[in-house]
């Protein structure tokens, strides 16, 4: 009734009855000491007065303090569910942000986001620093024998022996359809040797089956070294001429300063 819940009316009667059970009992007490008599009018005015003055007083107190309740419980509840969102929009942002920079295909970073990375990193580097660039060998003819997912499956293989090959400090991505790069800060010549035949082994041992058939999965590897600062442009270009000598010089190979290195090269 009114919006008064079942609660409120029931604290609201009780502190009627007890208005009335003091007001009746303060006339019984006070008027005999006065020389009076608690009867008639006065007495039943004792009753009546609290009941008119108490009983909606006490009931709009008693419903404010179960209104401002619920609603501090309200606020709460929606504090509590901003956050959540908050939260979730956060999550979400950072999701989308990790989605921008990498490559839906093989997990490494996509273009984009690993020049600028590689780019930002050329200004501070002051030690030795190492580009390797990868190169799918015959790539087209997987993919006109096995078909495309299986080219694609060819992919994958590829970025997950370079994630394996590569410490959580380096730089790797893939930057065309079927071309890696990596980028190793502060790694010395040899170290850099070592981690593109790892890459090289790796790819080449994977062991990829496809229709019952061996798919030959192989890359050839170009590789730029400085021992200090160095040029993000012609470090590229040295990486990438490396890469196009492995290429012509049989693939599945490793090519660094216009010679073959590596174990292929024993």
């Amino acid at each position: 009734m009114l919006g008064i819940s079942r609660k409120t009316a029931i604290k609201a009667a009780a502190a009627t009855g007890a208005s009335v059970v003091v007001s009746v009992a303060i006339v019984l007490l006070i008027v005999p000491v006065l020389g009076g008599h608690p009867d008639g009018p006065g007495f039943w005015m004792s009753m009546l007065c609290p009941l008119v003055i108490a009983g909606p007083a006490s009931t709009y107190q008693f419903h404010q303090k179960e209104t401002i309740a619920r609603q501090r419980d309200a606020l709460a509840c929606m504090h509590v569910e901003l956050e959540d969102a908050h939260r979730a929009l956060k999550e979400l942002h950072a999701d989308l942000r990790t989605r921008a920079r990498t490559d839906s295909l093989t997990g490494g970073l996509n273009r984009e986001a690993f020049f600028s990375a590689f780019e930002a990193a050329a200004p501070g580097s002051t030690g030795p620093a190492a580009l390797i660039i990868a190169d799918a060998d015959h790539f087209k003819k997987i993919n006109d024998t096995f078909g495309h997912l299986v080219g694609d499956e060819a992919l994958r293989r590829i970025g997950a022996a370079i994630s394996g090959c590569v410490g959580g400090g380096d730089l790797w991505g893939r930057i065309g359809g079927e071309e890696f790069v990596v980028f190793l800060a502060g790694q010395d010549r040899q170290g850099a040797i070592h981690t593109a035949e790892r890459i090289r082994r790796s790819v080449s041992e994977c062991g990829m089956i496809a229709d019952g058939r061996p798919v030959p999965v192989s890359v050839s590897i170009g590789i730029a070294w400085a021992q200090g600062p160095f040029d993000p442009a012609d470090f590229f270009r040295q990486a990438d001429g490396d890469l196009y000598r492995a290429k012509s010089g049989g693939r599945n190979r490793i090519v660094m300063d216009g010679r073959e290195v590596g174990a292929a090269a024993a």
